[in-house]
């Protein structure tokens, strides 16, 4: 009977290490899957970037007030743009 024991804890023990193994391949792999959906949607979020025709900053178009075929970082610059272009 002694034998049976020491026996049956090996087996119980290669048990616990092997769904330990299969736990940590499949914890890695799901966070490798999550980390590769989380760059492809930030390569997503990328947008273009325009300048502002009066004081050249750099804003992103979905931002940017569009007058003329032109773009500005502000009301007040696109009017201050149009008074000084006439």
């Amino acid at each position: 009977m002694h034998f049976y024991k020491q026996g049956l804890k090996i087996v119980i023990a290669k048990w616990i290490i092997l769904i330990i193994i299969v736990f940590l391949i499949y914890w890695s792999l799901r966070n490798l899957q999550q980390a590769k959906k989380q760059s492809a949607a930030s390569k997503k979020e990328i947008e273009d970037m325009v300048c502002c025709a009066h004081c050249g900053l750099h804003i992103p178009r979905s931002e940017s007030i569009t007058a003329d075929k032109k773009h500005f970082c502000s009301l007040d610059h696109q009017q201050l743009y149009l008074k000084s272009s006439q």
